[in-house]
């Protein structure tokens, strides 16, 4: 057993949902000497059969689970320069706070579009997020990734990343662990919306965010919409009345509201439109 492994950790609060979860075994990843410890862990999980799964920031994950078995590991990598107008950031800071950081001190608005994007740096880069014609493919130069199998560092270019819509060679690979990276924030993006656009169509709170991917030329909260289910419920979990491709709780639904809700809508636009909605938000279970 390694010893900084937590173990029976409360991980209610790295979701947004705040659905009431327990990891098994526990670590944080808080600089970048604790990477060796990813292997060593890596290698303690084979032994003993169980799974590992990587947490970030947390307005994006869903624990659809009372006690995840296996290992969670969260990373909190966290710092970031800016020479030339290359951004060099660590994998675990967040994507608003950077956009705020950039616009306040630096009076960079290059990446305004992606104000309130509800992403580590990490979980943008696997999930090629992006929002008002800005995805992280447009400025992504390359990464610095430690390879668990081979126990090494290398830099990584976007060949290698295979960027696709919400995609990525790396989102499903669990071998690679991306370390820092570096975008490219000289580009300048003019046409988006407003901060006050976003907050007026969609909810502030108590949600993860987007649930499912926008399907090739369609928009999910549309399909969504127009069968009627915004202010749909299932028991704690509702379908929110401002935008329908939002789940959202007052904090006291259960996993199981969630999942049965998100079902639901999977099922009832598939019934309709013969569209299977993929979701959007990490689940993990």
């Amino acid at each position: 057993m390694l010893q900084y492994l937590e173990q029976n950790k409360d991980i209610t609060n790295f979701s947004w949902y705040r659905t009431k979860a327990i990891a098994r075994y526990f670590f944080e990843l808080k600089s970048i000497e604790d990477i060796i410890k990813i292997k060593e862990i890596q290698d303690f999980a084979k032994g003993q059969g169980l799974k590992i799964e990587y947490i970030g920031w947390w307005m994006n994950i869903f624990f659809d689970f009372d006690v995840f078995e296996w290992i969670i590991i969260k990373n909190n990598l966290k710092w970031f320069e800016i020479k030339d107008k290359i951004l060099d950031v660590n994998s675990w800071e967040s994507v608003t706070f950077l956009v705020s950081k950039l616009e306040r001190d630096f009076g960079n608005l290059n990446l305004k579009p992606w104000c309130s994007l509800p992403w580590t740096v990490w979980g943008a880069i696997i999930g090629n997020a992006g929002c008002f014609w800005l995805e992280v493919k447009d400025i992504f130069i390359s990464a610095d990734i430690y390879d668990l199998s081979e126990n090494r560092i290398f830099e990584a270019w976007a060949d290698f990343m295979k960027f696709e819509y919400r995609n990525t060679f790396l989102k499903k690979n669990k071998r690679y662990f991306i370390i820092s990276s570096k975008l490219d924030i000289s580009k300048t993006i003019d046409n988006f919306y407003s901060d006050d656009f976003r907050f007026k169509n969609q909810p502030k709170w108590f949600n993860c965010w987007s649930v499912f991917k926008n399907p090739e030329w369609l928009f999910a909260g549309k399909l969504i919409e127009d069968l009627w289910l915004k202010w749909k419920k299932i028991w704690w979990a509702e379908i929110s009345p401002v935008h329908a491709n939002f789940i959202v709780s007052d904090w006291t639904a259960t996993h199981n509201d969630i999942k049965e809700l998100l079902e639901f809508v999977k099922g009832a636009v598939f019934n309709e439109y013969w569209v299977n909605l993929e979701p959007e938000i990490n689940i993990i279970f």
